[in-house]
């Protein structure tokens, strides 16, 4: 979420930046399907149109504020920075999570993974 208010600041644009005041009220939007994925950040957009993913979401708003460039090859460079940000969270992320991907680590191997140690 952080990127996409930090990017929104840059454009200027005006979002309403909601956030959870419990893990409840997370939980319920979770499970009654209003959170495509389940998951956060959520960019709703005209009352009825749900964006998820945090890259989809910067996609969408650089397109809004006529950020993203014309050239293919030049919009490409920018979704390969962009991935590449993503691709470096990765690790960390499945280390976070381990449950969500189906990975039983103990404290131990999660601790060697978040150092980078094998």
């Amino acid at each position: 979420g952080e990127a996409i208010r930090l990017f929104a600041a840059y454009a200027g644009l005006e979002l309403e930046d909601v956030r959870f005041s419990s893990r409840d009220e997370f939980q319920k939007l979770k499970e009654d399907g209003t959170l495509p994925f389940g998951q956060v950040p959520l960019l709703e957009v005209g009352g009825k149109d749900k964006i998820p993913q945090s890259n989809a979401i910067l996609r969408y708003l650089s397109k809004v504020a006529g950020m993203t460039p014309e050239d293919p090859v030049l919009a490409a460079k920018v979704d390969a920075a962009l991935d590449a940000e993503t691709d470096a969270m990765v690790g960390p992320l499945v280390v976070s999570y381990t449950t969500r991907f189906g990975i039983d680590l103990s404290d131990q191997q999660k601790n060697r993974r978040m150092q980078g140690n094998q």
